[in-house]
C-alpha cells in the first residue's frame, strides 16, 4: 500500500465537490470581434507551431477545417509522438534556444511537469470564450480524451459473452484470450474511484488471466480484429480504423470507465501568442472539437454533442485530476512492473 497515495485519494476526494462545482459553471462564448481580433493578428504574426502526437494526415483534415474559419492564419504541425518525448522535447529546447512550440498538446502528467518548469502562460480562458469546465487551471485545457474500452473479436466472441463489468473481464474464463497494453494505466485511473488497494487486488487478477500485452494500442486492436486476440482492454480511438475497415470487432465501454484527459497549453514563450489563443479557443468550440474528433477520434467527454460524451454516458468517468499527476505516476510506475511480469510485449 502507497500511503501518499492513501493520502492524496483522500485529498482527492474533498477537492471532488469543489471540482464539479467549478465544471457546473461556463464561460458565455467570446465575441465575434474578440475572435476577430485574435484572428486579425494573429494573421500578422509567424506561423503557430503546433506539438501533437495525431498522425499527420489526421491534423491535416482538422487544420484545413480551421483554415475554413481563419484562412490567413499559419498554423504548422510537430508530430511528437510519447509523452516522455513530447515533455523532454519542449524542456531541452526550451533550455537551447529560448522557446519551443507555440501550442503543446499531451497528456496530464506532461503538461504538469512543464508547467512546474514555469514554460506554460497563464490565460483567462473566460476572456476568449472557453467554458470553465474545459479549463481546470489557468495554464491548460482539456481538448480531448483517450478512453478505454472493451474490445471483442465477434467471430470469436458472441455478444452476449463479451463482459459488461470488470468483474466479468476478470473472469478465468478469458485467461490466454485476453489482451492489454503493455502500460497497467487503465487499473491506475480506476484507482480514482476504487482507491489503489481495489485496484492493486483488480490488476492482480487480470495478470493471472496471462494477457498478451502490445507497445501500442493500435497492433492490440488490430490484433483482436484479426482474431489474434479474442478480447481485449483498449482504447476507443485506436479501435476506430479497424472497425471502419469492417473488421469484426465492437467495443463498449465498461462502468467505471478510466481515461485519461489530453490537455492543450500555450508556451509562455509563443512567437505567436494571438494565434495560440484563437486556436486553442476554436478547438475548444463545438466546430473545433467535432473536426479534432473527426479526424483524431479522440474527442472530450466534457462537450455535449461529442462522440466521446456519448460514449461515457451514464457511466463514472474515472481518472486522477491533472494536479494529482504524481499519484498517477506513482501507482503507474508500481503498476506496469506487474503487468511486465507477464511477459514480453508484442
Amino acid at each position: 500500500m502507497l500511503n501518499p497515495v492513501k493520502k492524496r485519494l483522500n485529498l482527492r476526494r474533498l477537492s471532488a465537490a469543489v471540482l464539479i462545482a467549478a465544471f457546473a459553471s461556463t464561460a458565455a462564448p467570446a465575441g465575434a470581434d474578440v475572435l476577430g481580433d485574435l484572428a486579425a493578428k494573429a494573421a500578422k504574426g509567424a506561423e503557430v507551431v503546433w506539438y501533437e502526437s495525431s498522425p499527420e494526415e489526421q491534423i491535416d483534415a482538422v487544420l484545413a477545417t480551421f483554415n475554413k474559419r481563419y484562412p490567413k492564419v499559419r498554423v504548422k504541425f510537430v508530430r511528437v509522438v510519447g509523452g516522455n518525448e513530447f515533455a523532454s522535447r519542449a524542456v531541452q529546447e526550451m533550455q537551447a534556444r529560448g522557446y519551443t512550440g507555440d501550442v503543446l498538446t499531451g497528456g496530464a502528467d506532461h503538461i504538469w511537469q512543464l508547467n512546474e518548469r514555469d514554460i506554460l502562460a497563464r490565460v483567462n480562458w473566460a476572456e476568449i470564450g472557453i467554458p470553465k469546465r474545459l479549463a481546470p487551471t489557468d495554464f491548460t485545457v482539456a481538448t480531448s480524451a483517450s478512453i478505454y474500452v472493451l474490445l471483442w473479436n465477434t467471430n470469436k466472441v458472441k455478444d452476449s459473452e463479451a463482459p459488461k463489468s470488470w468483474e466479468e473481464v476478470l473472469d478465468p474464463k478469458w485467461t490466454g484470450r485476453m489482451g492489454s497494453w503493455v502500460r497497467a494505466s487503465a487499473f491506475a485511473e480506476l484507482a480514482s474511484a476504487w482507491g489503489a488497494e481495489k485496484a492493486e487486488a483488480a490488476l492482480k487478477r487480470f495478470i493471472e488471466l496471462k494477457p498478451f500485452l502490445f507497445k501500442s494500442t493500435f497492433p492490440l486492436a488490430q490484433q483482436v480484429a484479426a482474431g489474434e486476440v479474442d478480447v481485449a482492454i483498449g482504447f476507443y480511438h485506436t479501435a476506430q480504423p479497424p472497425i471502419r475497415a469492417g473488421a469484426p470487432l465492437k467495443f463498449r465501454a465498461l462502468d467505471p470507465t478510466p481515461m485519461h484527459t489530453i490537455y492543450t497549453s500555450i508556451s509562455k514563450t509563443s512567437r505567436n501568442p494571438d494565434g495560440a489563443k484563437l486556436l486553442l479557443a476554436w478547438l475548444s468550440s463545438p466546430e473545433g472539437a467535432k473536426a479534432y474528433e473527426d479526424a483524431t477520434s479522440r474527442g472530450t467527454h466534457l462537450l455535449e454533442g461529442t462522440k466521446a460524451a456519448a460514449l461515457i454516458k451514464g457511466k463514472n468517468a474515472t481518472e486522477f485530476p491533472i494536479e494529482e499527476s504524481g499519484v498517477l505516476g506513482e501507482l503507474n510506475e508500481k503498476f506496469n512492473k506487474m503487468l511486465a511480469g507477464v511477459g514480453q510485449a508484442r
